[in-house]
């Protein structure tokens, strides 16, 4: 491929996010990170502009990477899309990819999350020294599949002002240094997101976040029981309690939420509770 790799610039904006929508719409050539909608592609791009590349051939734009780095966690989140097979793409990606690592500079991972179907990806990844970390699993709950239990655990309820502090701990416990803190959270509480906690003699014992997305889809974003707290089904009340809000104070058709491979506990619940495997996803470090 006779390419030319050169950094995002603000006029060829549109037709790169125009690119990555059509390459994203195909679970072949797609990344999780990247949006389905060319104006949400195109916002990203607008404040990623200084870790974007893209290649261009004969004139014409045929792939590009985005990341997102975060310097705190030492990661960037990285978009990997092209219309490239073979040698071509593998050339192609590791251009692109070399130009946005000497961007980033040393010391920062890249974290690629793309569905299954995308071999090229893979093999180029895999050959260029990426690990393999376990997949993950996108499970959709429609409406109609849906019943609420008539008997819970719990009743769970939205998180009280005197225990914002506490569900931020929490959250921070339980899963540090996820891509959202409980700060994180906290900031968006009441517009973006909303929480929903049981509580036990010993304090908040589960909570769950729902957000919405559209007036479509919400994801369960979040769930978790403190430790001593599992084995009493908090968990199935708070995943139960996003439903009933999703569907019915939201008003959304759709729940989705995302789940490791190897979290088979938890994956056993949604699957019990009416959810489906939507798709698979691999997840690749390079560092």
């Amino acid at each position: 491929m006779n390419m030319t790799i050169r950094p995002f610039e603000t006029g060829e904006l549109d037709g790169l996010a125009l690119l990555a929508q059509r390459l994203n719409a195909s679970r072949q050539t797609g990344s999780t990170f990247c949006c389905a909608k060319a104006a949400d592609i195109r916002r990203d791009f607008e404040q990623s502009m200084e870790w974007g590349f893209a290649c261009w051939a004969d004139g014409r734009p045929v792939g590009l990477v985005s990341c997102f780095p975060d310097r705190e966690k030492g990661n960037a989140d990285c978009s990997l899309l092209l219309d490239a097979c073979g040698a071509d793409y593998r050339e192609a990606a590791g251009a692109l990819l070399a130009r946005a690592r000497e961007r980033l500079g040393p010391g920062m991972a890249c974290t690629f999350f793309f569905p299954v179907e995308n071999g090229e990806c893979r093999g180029f990844l895999e050959q260029a020294g990426a690990r393999r970390q376990v997949n993950e699993y996108i499970l959709r709950l429609g409406r109609e599949a849906w019943s609420e239990p008539r008997d819970m655990a719990a009743e769970p309820r939205p998180v009280r002002e005197g225990e914002l502090a506490d569900f931020a701990a929490l959250h921070d416990q339980v899963f540090p240094g996820v891509y959202v803190s409980g700060r994180d959270i906290l900031e968006d509480l009441g517009k973006g997101r909303f929480v929903y906690v049981v509580s036990d003699s010993a304090g908040l014992a589960a909570y769950g976040v729902l957000k919405p997305q559209s007036n479509e889809q919400a994801v369960a974003e979040v769930l978790a029981v403190r430790q001593d707290a599992r084995q009493r089904g908090y968990g199935g009340a708070i995943l139960n309690h996003l439903a009933r809000e999703a569907f019915f104070r939201l008003g959304v058709r759709r729940l989705e939420l995302v789940v490791d491979g190897d979290n088979q506990n938890a994956l056993k619940l949604y699957l019990d509770t009416g959810f489906q495997v939507f798709q698979e996803n691999n997840c690749y470090i390079l560092r």
